[in-house]
């Protein structure tokens, strides 16, 4: 097995896999010409419209809009980070990565080994709990209690449950025969450190297990439900692993890994409370199905489901704890969901019944049915304080109701940053609907949002948490303009342009700030000597949106007209637009001057028509050479 540094690791793992055996592992390609197509895996596509150019080392969805290299690939297909990308290809490639930072003795540290070691412990321990399930005479117990819960020996196998006999050792006994040691498995949070002695003990004792894994089928954490012959007043019924590198509850769902091709099946994914949920919708064939982990569903987790789809359903237990718990975090959830520019709906179900109940008694059918009732959160909001309302007699409560619901459309329209957005559609349609409900002037109602709005907006901001300040987590596909997308073009069929580009506009402004990006670098790499290439820049960008953009690119370089087009006219045309849109943007700056009575409008004037002389001055010169 070869050994890279970080620097070329990149280069070399792209190099190492061939993109046509890689998506072809994924879906059927045929040969079309130079190229391979094959049916798309992410939009309902009869045609084949996903299109692998092997020579160019790219991939590309004509409907998605949507593109890339290998590592792109397998982001948007395991729905992985870049990082993690790199290290799945790099193993496939059989190229063993270093470490991504260097420690305090100017030696490398290795978390990747750390975690590699996690993920062995965590594989064995798996498949410990798992064998100790099927076989052993003490287990009995729990293959009868998962029997009673209606899960069958399918549904066992297929999501390694397992069982943890009620001793305090029995893990750390059978690690030792391994050689993981017990701080290992504390690193791994199989065991805990005793506090007023020496020692460890295992932390899942008399408890069946359920395996979480990670969208990569890769066991990272588990979760132990106590039996209750093993049960004291003083045990919680449920326990998960603590936090560790490879586990936050946080960001994680359970059955993820099972439901990845239901949810692109589907077309959206459902979330539910609990693990015997998810396993009794699995078995039922319902495979677009997850679970939290004993938190609400929340921004982390809204980062990891958007890799596989934007349509969410949350399933709430139709006690009344569930509607409790839901009125309690609906205006946090839709915030959440306007931001991260997703479509959510709920649904609660009927009273007394949670989903494994549900759809252990009534079936699937009847279960899809119900979640085609499921409304959108803002409805939810609606129902829910308007509910059993009688205008009539509870006048205090009805005003009450008008204000929360006017205070979560000024919360939602803070949250939007898109003012095309569906909220204000959503938000008109909420209004009619106040307005008719309690018999109010929708134009008074209107005022008070406006009122509501400014008042959250006067106060104080503070900075806000998660990923919801991270730009990744914010950009929609973006699109190049012509002119930038132009700009760019040339500089990709014609690197010694760019001294001339930079000499004539002093770093042409791009809409895009991934255009601006794409520029920069290609000025970088030019200042460097070094190559301005399309495979040169695929490796420069991690994330997906400049990877596809880079591919959009290449395909329009890669025109025949333009291929045997005159680049110098075309140079000509572009710098002659920039210019124009400088003018136009300093005739904006100057007029708004004049118009605010400014004392330097004049001078302004003067300043921009010497500019617009010297600038015509500088075409004929570019026209003459």
């Amino acid at each position: 097995m070869s050994f890279v540094t970080a620097n070329d690791a990149k280069d070399r793992v792209r190099q190492s896999i061939d993109i046509v055996d890689l998506v072809g592992g994924y879906i059927q390609l045929r040969r079309q010409g130079r190229n391979f197509v094959g049916i798309c895996p992410w939009h309902d596509d009869s045609r084949p419209s996903l299109n692998v150019n092997p020579q160019r080392q790219s991939w590309k969805c004509w409907v998605c809009d949507v593109g890339g290299d290998v590592f792109s690939f397998v982001m948007k297909a395991e729905g992985l980070e870049f990082r993690e990308a790199l290290e799945l290809l790099a193993e496939k490639a059989g190229i063993t990565l270093r470490a991504q930072s260097a420690g305090p003795a100017g030696q490398q540290s290795s978390p990747s080994s750390e975690k590699r070691r996690l993920l062995d412990v965590m594989a064995w321990a798996e498949e410990q709990f798992h064998r100790f399930l099927l076989e052993a005479p003490d287990a009995e117990v729990a293959r009868r209690y998962l029997a009673d819960r209606g899960l069958t020996s399918e549904t066992i196998r297929k999501f390694h449950l397992g069982f943890s006999p009620d001793r305090w050792d029995w893990l750390l006994e059978r690690a030792r025969a391994k050689q993981f040691s017990p701080g290992m498995l504390e690193r791994a949070g199989l065991a805990v450190a005793r506090d007023m002695e020496s020692g460890y003990y295992d932390r899942f004792r008399g408890r069946v297990i359920f395996s979480i894994r990670d969208a990569r089928s890769r066991s990272i954490a588990f979760g132990g439900r106590v039996l209750p012959q093993f049960a004291d007043d003083r045990t919680a019924k449920y326990i998960n692993s603590p936090e560790t590198p490879l586990f936050s509850k946080g960001r994680e769902l359970y059955g993820l890994d099972a439901a990845r091709d239901g949810i692109a099946w589907e077309g959206q994914v459902v979330v539910l409370e609990g693990y015997t949920d998810c396993l009794m919708a699995h078995q039922h064939g319902l495979l677009n199905m997850v679970a939290v982990l004993g938190t609400a569903l929340g921004e982390a987790h809204l980062q990891v489901l958007r890799r596989f789809t934007d349509r969410i359903v949350l399933v709430l237990d139709g006690d009344d704890a569930g509607r409790r718990r839901t009125n309690e975090i609906i205006d946090a959830l839709l915030a959440l969901f306007v931001r991260n520019q997703v479509d959510l709906r709920i649904l609660t179900l009927p009273e007394g019944l949670d989903p494994c109940d549900f759809i252990a008694s009534q079936g699937s059918d009847a279960f899809r049915q119900l979640l085609a009732t499921a409304v959108d959160a803002l409805e939810h909001k609606f129902h829910s304080v308007t509910n059993g309302l009688d205008i009539s007699t509870d006048t205090h409560r009805a005003t009450e109701a008008v204000e929360q619901v006017l205070a979560t459309l000024a919360q939602l329209r803070t949250a939007s940053r898109d003012t095309a957005s569906p909220i204000l559609l959503r938000e008109q349609q909420i209004l009619g609907r106040i307005a008719r409900q309690f018999r109010l002037p929708e134009e008074q109602l209107r005022n008070r949002l406006t009122a509501i709005r400014r008042a959250r907006q006067s106060r104080p901001t503070t900075a806000r948490s998660d990923s919801s300040d991270n730009p990744e987590s914010e950009q929609q596909m973006p699109t190049l303009t012509a002119w930038d997308r132009d700009l760019l073009a040339l500089v990709l069929m014609e690197p010694a342009y760019l001294a001339r580009i930079e000499a004539a506009t002093h770093r042409p402004k791009f809409t895009l700030p991934e255009a601006q990006r794409i520029y920069s670098k290609c000025v970088e790499l030019f200042h460097l000597g070094q190559p301005i290439s399309f495979a040169q820049l695929l490796l420069e960008f991690d994330d997906a949106h400049t990877k596809s953009l880079l591919v959009s690119l290449d395909e329009f370089c890669q025109d025949e007209q333009r291929q045997q087009g005159d680049r110098e006219q075309w140079l000509q045309d572009l710098l002659s637009a920039a210019d124009r849109r400088q003018d136009q943007e300093q005739r904006i700056r100057v007029l708004e001057a004049a118009k605010s009575n400014q004392a330097d409008a004049e001078s302004l004037l003067s300043q921009f028509f010497q500019e617009s002389r010297s600038k015509q001055l500088g075409h004929l010169e570019r026209r003459k050479k």
